[in-house]
């Protein structure tokens, strides 16, 4: 049997600590700066952007309002669907919004 070198071992063992020390030093969940709240449109604008970009299909910036106080406003940037008559879906990559016409604040193409 074959005696390793333990300052082989410790040599190797502290190279590949260097290389993973900085991904867990960075936090998981980053802290983001709370969301600037943009001007609410007027009913009638929203309900018009709306419209627009699920006919033409384009990628839109939205601030949603949280459906509950617990939540937080957003900033999400993404298409949208109708899903049914009151609820829309707005998905970018890998993420999926619900919301409502109450929800959304702000939309811009």
């Amino acid at each position: 049997m074959q005696k390793l070198n333990p300052s082989f071992i410790n040599h190797g063992t502290a190279k590949l600590l260097t290389h993973l020390k900085p991904l867990f030093e960075e936090p998981f969940f980053e802290q983001q700066p709370p969301v600037t709240l943009l001007p609410v449109e007027p009913l009638f604008q929203r309900q018009l952007f709306l419209k627009m970009a699920i006919d033409q299909q384009r990628e839109v910036f939205v601030q949603l309002m949280p459906a509950t106080a617990a939540g937080y406003p957003i900033n999400v940037r993404g298409t949208i669907k109708a899903f049914d008559e009151q609820r829309y879906l707005l998905t970018h990559q890998n993420q999926t919004y619900f919301f409502t016409i109450q929800q959304l604040r702000y939309i811009a193409g």
